[in-house]
């Protein structure tokens, strides 16, 4: 990754509540003294048009180096305060506020980033009168100008806070109709050639084993029953997307016979929970094709779901030939980008996919959701 991109995704990072920050700790303090220096010459302009001495050997002097040492006050503070949050607050709490998509948002942001300002500048005017003006703390909170100041940094804050905000819910919006788009498209293309894959097996199998051959067309009517509707609709339920990964893989063992091993794992209470249709089939289909199928003893596909620290894991493991093994040709890559499109779009930041090594050989694909559904 470019020095560029690593510094896109670390200011796209710094939109997001995250416990545990990925980028690199240069890339935070490049952004931080980014903002530190706009800010700060925003102030001392500000000051300098106010009190009518922008550009004076003062307002080098004083006003410039008085409002970077308040801005860089401003930026510690607000580190403490998302840090603080991020850290102490519990995940379900970060994904209720992430997935704020109204003016819910935009009020909390302000409100948390103002009180933090608020603190920021209290400190830093009083390093600033302690090293130039010598005045007393009590003094500088009962000062006029101080408040003056105060008020107008709130109001550049609040304007610049709901203006990105309101620019970030247009962008996931359309974001959001573009890859529901596309997913349905992606529909209308799997749908038919599975159809017509799974159809040519059952002729091929009728002349020479008709029980297997029905059998199969048994197992792909169930299929069909338990996924065209979900397939149609905006949501499905855990117990739904269970029932359509069983017929499936009853299909796939039927075609690979003892080859492939089938585990399901879904506890009875989280059975209602809602989420997007089609998150897991296209994990199955990979841990099939990628890693069981090229094995010439098969393999296990084990497909389970679990309530981690109030949200909701759904894990596909296989015990195949792992992510070091060569890739055969297939949509590998853009099953897994077309899965973490989506739930960007749906959940923001609070939801993720990651591929990783399986414990003891294979690879484990794991969904995190935040479990916002009520449950029986």
């Amino acid at each position: 990754m470019t020095f560029k991109e690593e510094l896109k995704q670390a200011l796209r990072h710094q939109r997001m509540l995250m416990k545990h920050r990925p980028d690199r700790l240069r890339f935070r303090l490049l952004i931080y003294g980014m903002w530190t220096l706009g800010f700060g010459a925003g102030f001392a302009v500000l000051a300098g048009l106010q009190q009518g001495n922008l550009g004076s050997p003062f307002w080098w002097r004083n006003q410039v180096p008085g409002n970077l040492l308040v801005s860089l006050c401003v930026m510690v503070s607000f580190f403490l305060g998302y840090r603080s949050l991020e850290r102490l607050a519990p995940q379900r709490w970060l994904d209720t506020i992430t997935a704020w998509r109204d003016w819910r948002s935009g009020l909390f942001f302000s409100m948390f980033s103002i009180v933090w300002a608020l603190l920021g500048v209290i400190v830093g005017m009083w390093f600033v009168d302690r090293i130039w003006s010598g005045n007393s703390l009590q003094d500088l909170i009962g000062s006029l100008d101080f408040w003056g100041q105060f008020l107008t940094v709130s109001a550049l804050i609040s304007i610049v806070l709901s203006w990105r905000y309101r620019v970030r819910w247009k962008q996931e919006m359309l974001q959001s109709r573009v890859t529901e788009a596309q997913l349905k498209l992606l529909q209308g293309q799997i749908e038919p050639h599975f159809l017509f894959n799974t159809l040519a097996n059952v002729q091929g199998l009728i002349d020479f084993d008709p029980v297997r051959a029905k059998l199969m067309l048994e197992r792909f009517t169930d299929y069909l029953r338990a996924s065209l509707g979900q397939l149609r609709g905006e949501a499905t339920t855990l117990a739904q997307e269970f029932a359509m990964l069983e017929a499936y893989l009853g299909l796939m063992q039927l075609r690979m016979g003892e080859r492939l091993k089938v585990e399901l794992s879904l506890p009875a209470d989280l059975g209602s929970v809602e989420l997007p249709p089609l998150l897991a089939q296209p994990l199955v289909e990979n841990a099939i094709h990628h890693g069981v199928e090229p094995q010439i003893a098969g393999g296990t596909v084990a497909v389970s779901a679990r309530r981690v620290d109030g949200r909701l894991w759904i894990e596909v493991a296989d015990d195949g030939q792992g992510l070091a093994g060569p890739r055969r040709r297939g949509g590998h890559g853009v099953a897994l980008g077309n899965i973490r499109e989506r739930l960007t779009a749906r959940f923001g930041p609070s939801a993720s996919l990651e591929l990783l090594p399986r414990e003891g050989g294979g690879t484990l694909a794991r969904i995190q959701l935040p479990l916002s559904t009520p449950t029986p």
